[in-house]
């Protein structure tokens, strides 16, 4: 203990308990006029208080232990039972986490009550808890309250040491795992909260995932009275009650859930099985391992949980000295180490679905992923690991290719072909799809049914990366329509990746001549908007190629910017692009009318992201909806500084329908050029010029492409994935399934 620091002991009692308060304490904030004793020896470091009517106000307690202590008093010749209740509360200092946490303060009592040091009276008990706080440097405060239970007779079965976990959460829709609360080796948890309402609950397979394979409970939603058991943060909701005034921001309120046998179930009070007020019995799709916990409160208010575990089942983990402990160092660096092959087999594998369907040499792969020449023979044991889990291919001798497995519950045939097969009459496709990134292309094509991939690859006499000789297609069915989607290859960059670009549509154009319609689906970057709701696009929203004013321009590519001499505005060079044939056009307007006719049905659009969810579970890629709390809204001021802001929520005339991480529609411009894109003075300034919703990748090689081969009718679909140009990878997966569900939409109206 520093020399600075002393522990403050201060007892107190009322109204039949007994508490001391040990404290850790700054010199110079020890009133030493309320000192009773300084002791020295062994116990040098600790002053005793005086005995205190009231012990100062402090913030809620972080842990606690209870147990029950049986003593015996001598009464006219006999010894009577006394059973006192015994709660140990703890504070803690520092950035430790709550693991680290509750080790510290389960070590702390287990050292405290072990059998060859324990004492056998209160004074005794006292005075060891104060020596071993010295030893626990980040536990602040540690609290002892001693109440004598009402009952005169011990029962025969001891209860059993319970340890307390609380935690708080803050007035904002952000999870925190809690894996201080074992969960996966339980079917059900008991807890009590205090909250004015919105609070959440989220039990999920992977750590630090809210979204793929967890299940969201939601107390005292909407003004607290409505409760929802969801799939995923911010999901569709599967199970709601009526719950009028659940929660209370005064008292804690009992509650238990329960995931045993498949079926979640929430009740209330402290009684497991009692009082049931939600249940779902979950489909095997979505069956899987409970390993943890997450909580958070919404905006309505902040939150204290706490949790309750028999300390008996834990382990009896090593006191905690602050010694280097080599045993754990080494698994640390084993971990390390494991966390950077993994990043390396990422990279491997991101830009093999950079290339698809492009196969890519394993000698230009290992230098494009920057794979010292030491560790090749671990990259391509790596290569294999991901061959055998059915991700990639080795279409010749050290040339590798990515593959599209098939979808859980639907059929899909990948063939490998040296020339496409020749396809007559119905299978002639006539709506053409041209997607950019892997994820995009495994999104739409989980809107198809019925369908077949055909993977057309080069690789003779092939020195350098590929320039397009290889072709993908999955031809397949949506609704009465017979679609084709291909895939742009993007390892390259400049005008290789043009002349790719224009080549791949030209053969779709050529192999399948009976096309009438195109889309272009994917990621994009939204424009947001700092004050008005209406016209704010942000991560998770869709935006449609539509005209807006006069021109009829879809599409704005800027070439050159130039400053106007004598003002801070701009002058732009610019390409712009518009569908001859409106019949997707009009499809869209039939759609949005009618969807903001019934706006208080579920759209169609959403049926089909939890279908396409549900189909893309085996898939590497994440297609759930990222935490909303990774949606952070910036703008720079013309000073260099950055400010977050929040985002605009609808007034009351548009907010009926209204909850946090829906997925909005938007219809306008979109445009590109990186030059304005990156640039987020030229972005605000060209996205008002020219009525800009979002931004992508410049795609202006691809509408020249359709432009020259004649395709007159359309449309670009845009998921949002960040506020530039939809490069950031985070959302692209889900930004890329809505995008494609929206598509869907369309061609069922046409």
């Amino acid at each position: 203990m520093g020399e600075k620091e002393e522990i403050v002991m201060t007892a107190m009692k009322k109204n039949g308990r007994a508490m001391m308060r040990l404290e850790r304490k700054k010199k110079e904030d020890i009133n030493f006029n309320n000192i009773h004793h300084i002791a020295g020896g062994p116990y040098k470091g600790i002053l005793v208080s005086k005995t205190a009517d009231e012990l100062e106000s402090v913030q809620p307690s972080e842990g606690r232990v209870e147990f029950m202590a049986y003593l015996f008093v001598k009464n006219e010749g006999h010894r009577e039972p006394v059973q006192d209740l015994w709660t140990l509360q703890f504070w803690f200092r520092g950035s430790a986490d709550g693991v680290q946490k509750k080790k510290l303060f389960t070590d702390y009592f287990q050292e405290l009550v072990a059998p060859g040091s324990l004492s056998k009276n209160y004074i005794g008990f006292v005075k060891r808890a104060l020596v071993l706080l010295k030893n626990y440097r980040l536990i602040k405060r540690v609290e002892l309250e001693v109440k004598q239970n009402e009952e005169t007779e011990p029962d025969e079965d001891i209860p059993p040491v319970q340890s307390f976990t609380s935690v708080f959460t803050p007035s904002t829709y952000a999870y925190q795992f809690v894996p201080e609360v074992q969960v996966n080796n339980k079917h059900f948890l008991t807890f009590k909260i205090k909250a004015a309402g919105d609070a959440y609950l989220a039990l999920s397979a992977v750590y630090g995932d809210v979204d793929r394979k967890t299940h969201e409970i939601v107390l005292g939603a909407e003004d607290n009275t409505k409760s929802f058991i969801r799939d995923g943060s911010m999901g569709a909701i599967r199970a709601q009650a009526t719950t009028i005034n659940l929660l209370s921001e005064d008292d804690f309120r009992f509650f238990w859930v329960s995931w045993k046998n498949h079926v979640i179930e929430v009740g209330r009070g402290a009684y497991y099985g009692k009082n049931t007020f939600l249940k779902y019995k979950l489909p095997q799709t979505k069956q899987f391992n409970i390993n943890c916990m997450a909580l958070s409160t919404g905006r309505a208010s902040k939150g204290q949980w706490e949790f309750a575990e028999i300390l008996d089942e834990l382990p009896v983990w090593r006191t905690y000295t602050g010694n280097y402990d080599k045993e754990r160092a080494d698994k640390r660096a084993k971990i390390r180490m494991c966390l950077l092959w993994l990043a390396k087999k990422q990279r491997m594998l991101s830009c093999l679905e950079d290339a698809y369907p492009n196969p890519v040499p394993v000698a230009e792969l290992l230098q494009k992923c920057k794979i010292k020449s030491t560790d090749c023979i671990a990259a391509v044991v790596m290569l294999n690991e991901m061959q055998r889990k059915g991700l990639i291919q080795e279409v010749e001798k050290d040339i590798w290719m990515r593959v599209q497995s098939g979808e859980q519950n639907a059929k899909h045939e990948i063939k490998l072909v040296k020339e496409m097969p020749t396809l007559t009459g119905k299978e002639q496709p006539t709506i053409g799809v041209i997607t950019g990134l892997f994820c995009e292309k495994l999104a739409v094509d989980a809107m198809m049914e019925e369908k077949t991939t055909y993977v057309k690859f080069k690789t003779e006499g092939r020195h350098h990366l590929p320039t397009g000789e290889s072709q993908v297609y999955t031809c397949g069915r949506i609704g009465k329509n017979t679609v084709v989607s291909t895939k742009l290859s993007r390892l390259q960059g400049g005008q290789g990746a043009m002349i790719a670009a224009e080549n791949t549509v030209t053969r779709l154009l050529g192999t399948f001549s009976r096309i009438d319609h195109v889309f272009i689906v994917g990621c994009g970057g939204a424009v947001p908007h700092y004050t008005d709701y209406t016209k704010h696009v942000r991560l998770g929203d869709v935006v449609v190629s539509m005209p807006v004013d006069s021109s009829g321009a879809m599409y704005v590519y800027c070439q050159k910017v130039e400053r106007l001499q004598g003002s801070r505005g701009y002058s732009y060079m610019t390409r712009a692009w518009d569908a001859r044939d409106q019949t997707l056009q009009t499809a869209v307007k039939d759609l949005r009318r009618t969807s903001e006719i019934r706006s208080h049905e579920p759209k169609p659009w959403e049926l089909y992201v939890e279908e396409g969810k549900d189909k893309l579970k085996g898939e590497e890629s994440k297609f759930h909806r990222p935490n909303i709390t990774t949606d952070k809204l910036y703008a720079t001021n013309r000073d260099g500084t950055v400010l977050r802001y929040d985002h605009p929520r609808p007034r009351s005339m548009y907010g009926s329908g209204y909850r946090e991480g829906q997925m909005n529609v938007r219809y306008g411009v979109i445009g590109s050029g990186r030059i304005v894109a990156r640039a987020e003075d030229l972005r605000q300034d060209f996205s008002q010029m020219n009525n800009v919703k979002a931004f992508d990748a410049e795609y202006d090689s691809v509408l020249e492409s359709l432009e020259g081969n004649r395709c007159d009718s359309f449309l670009i679909i845009r998921g949002m994935c960040d506020y530039v140009d939809g490069q950031k990878k985070e959302w692209q997966p889900y930004a890329s399934l809505t995008a494609a569900a929206y598509m869907k939409a369309v061609i069922m109206n046409l």
